[in-house]
């Protein structure tokens, strides 16, 4: 359970090294928000959000997860992709409302997102080489 713990955490640091990145913006807004990051972005990455977004979303997104031989370590883009789409709502909202909305992801059309994901995926290779997704695992 240890090493299953231990790489849960290498996942969300890389994870939010990525979210820090791509989404400064909202990143420092959960900062400022002093929103914790790790209690829903672990979740988020343990569960393949199957706890947070509505059963019918989950059952778009693992369709095209189920269809794809890398779907572990394309699942992080996916998060990024949901957040980048939601990032103005999620400014709008102060800390206990933004806590609220990524533990109860609003219903979402997840062949948008995962399109969404495929781009910042590509976006992340280009930026920082070829071989980073497999550094998310």
């Amino acid at each position: 359970e240890s090493s299953l713990a231990s790489n849960t955490n290498k996942r969300v640091a890389q994870f939010l090294s990525y979210f820090r990145t791509l989404l400064p913006d909202l990143y420092n807004y959960f900062e400022e928000e002093e929103l914790d990051v790790g209690e829903w972005a672990s979740s988020w990455l343990r569960n393949l959000l199957a706890k947070e977004l509505p059963t019918s979303c989950v059952l778009a997104l693992w369709d095209v997860y189920f269809a794809q031989p890398d779907f572990i370590e394309f699942h992080p883009f996916v998060c990024l992709a949901i957040l980048q789409h939601l990032k103005d709502s999620l400014e709008d909202l102060e800390q206990s409302e933004i806590r609220s909305m990524l533990l109860r992801l609003p219903k979402m059309n997840m062949l948008r997102i995962v399109s969404q994901a495929h781009n910042i995926r590509s976006e992340i290779q280009t930026r920082y080489g070829s071989t980073v997704a497999s550094r998310l695992l």
